[in-house]
């Protein structure tokens, strides 16, 4: 018995240039989404450290807001009002809390300049403070050098009135009892 040997010829694919150039462009399409995948999940894993962490659904968004009455010393000449008080302080002094009442008192006239509050805490303000070496009547604001407590008077731009005392700014931001509160 004679048996026919049959032999398996392997046909090669003949592919255009054209289909080799895709499928070339395609298998290197997708090493290149492989690498970014890659790095992305490295660093949220290594990095950032978010994707295994679950604990980012407990943090609370607080939304930003805008104080418009607190200031930055070196532009506090630069505000719309013609005639206002910018009161200089400490916010981590015991006594802040009578210069804000002080304050709210004085807002509560009738007829009262706007009050901004220039925070001595604000590492912007630091360069400002000097309470060995006070300079308030000066020309150019650099050259500012206020103490522990000033309320400064602008108007019109200009440095018009300035108090370190105390007692004189507690008088000068009086409340002042209207007859239309009275009744």
């Amino acid at each position: 018995m004679a048996r026919n040997k049959t032999k398996k010829v392997k046909q090669e694919k003949y592919r255009s240039e054209e289909q080799t150039e895709m499928i070339r462009f395609i298998r290197i399409l997708i090493i290149v989404i492989i690498l970014i995948l890659g790095i992305y999940f490295f660093t949220r894993i290594f990095v950032t450290k978010d994707l295994l962490n679950k604990d980012d659904e407990d943090t609370e968004v607080i939304e930003g807001s805008i104080n418009y009455d607190r200031t930055i010393i070196g532009s506090m000449l630069n505000k719309p009002e013609d005639e206002y008080y910018v009161l200089i302080y400490n916010s981590k002094n015991l006594r802040a809390i009578y210069y804000s009442n002080l304050i709210t008192n004085y807002l509560r006239n009738k007829e009262h300049l706007h009050v901004y509050f220039a925070d001595l805490n604000n590492e912007l303000n630091a360069s400002f403070y000097d309470p060995e070496n006070i300079k308030l009547n000066v020309s150019n604001i650099s050259d500012l050098k206020v103490g522990d407590l000033t309320l400064i008077k602008v108007r019109n731009g200009a440095i018009a009135d300035s108090q370190t005392d105390e007692e004189k700014i507690a008088n000068e931001l009086k409340y002042i009892e209207s007859e239309d509160t009275e009744n």
